[in-house]
């Protein structure tokens, strides 16, 4: 063989087998040897199908159950029961309770009782519910302990000193009239220093008459059994002024004095 012959065959290219070709493209897709590639079978994508239908087939079921739950007429309330009423009636509860015509599932008992004490009459309230649209409200009203009159209008006024409306006509009830006719807000304190002065005359007093005026100018007033006006002034220092008027009617009575009033809201009695 000549040089030429020999410089030519070992310039030629290597010529691969068609067997490791195959093995390579098959390495390249990530198939390893011996592994074919298989189409998923009939069973198996009936299985997947099936799978996809029982899981759409309970979120209806669910969102079904979740919607009777919301909009189902068993679990809307339209009435309740309530205890504790003296003054209010039902409707007036169930008006202000703001839950006729709700679902039970939004219904807030710590919100209704928030709006049941905006009634000037409640003092507190307790809400319980439970299902399907029980709803059970026991109210503490405020128990009237002196009527307060301004004009032709009548409030009764609690323990705190809160007025709110007048129902009805409870003769028990001491009774102050303001002369002045100063604006009175229901659930609101009723003219504190009024209220302050009866309080001290029944506490040094408590046989004290019952129907009283107050004005400003003078103060808390009572009509006494000789016809007088008594002016006991402000709630400051209402033992004193009891013991000079208890010195000073004998004196007058036995004077036989025309008497008009009595003025005890200073210092020294003034009488006329």
């Amino acid at each position: 063989m000549s040089p030429l012959q020999k410089s030519t065959r070992r310039a030629a290219p290597r010529r691969t087998n068609r067997r490791v070709h195959t093995t390579l493209a098959a390495e390249r897709v990530g198939v390893g040897a011996g592994v074919g590639i298989r189409r998923p079978g009939i069973i198996e994508l009936w299985n997947a199908q099936r799978a996809k239908i029982v899981a759409s087939v309970v979120t209806l079921l669910v969102m079904g159950v979740l919607l009777e739950f919301f909009n189902g007429d068993a679990f809307y309330v339209y009435g309740f029961q309530v205890t504790g009423l003296q003054f209010l009636t039902q409707a007036e509860v169930e008006r202000a309770s703001g839950v006729i015509g709700y679902n039970i599932f939004f219904i807030d008992a710590r919100g209704v009782e928030r709006g049941l004490t905006k009634l000037p009459e409640v003092k507190s309230a307790r809400v319980t519910i439970g299902l399907p649209n029980r709803v059970a409200v026991e109210v503490n009203e405020r128990q009237p302990e002196i009527t307060w009159l301004r004009g032709a209008e009548a409030y009764w006024i609690d323990g705190d000193g809160i007025a709110f409306r007048a129902r009805g006509n409870l003769t028990q009830l001491p009774s102050i009239r303001d002369l002045d006719q100063a604006a009175v807000k229901p659930g609101q304190p009723a003219l504190p220093a009024a209220i302050a002065t009866y309080r001290a005359l029944r506490e040094v007093w408590p046989a004290a008459p019952r129907a009283f005026e107050w004005s400003t100018a003078r103060g808390l007033a009572y009509t006494d059994e000789h016809g007088w006006k008594i002016y006991l002034g402000d709630a400051s220092e209402m033992t004193g002024k009891l013991v000079k008027l208890r010195a000073l009617v004998p004196q007058l009575v036995g004077r036989g004095a025309r008497i008009q009033f009595v003025d005890l809201s200073k210092s020294d009695p003034f009488f006329q």
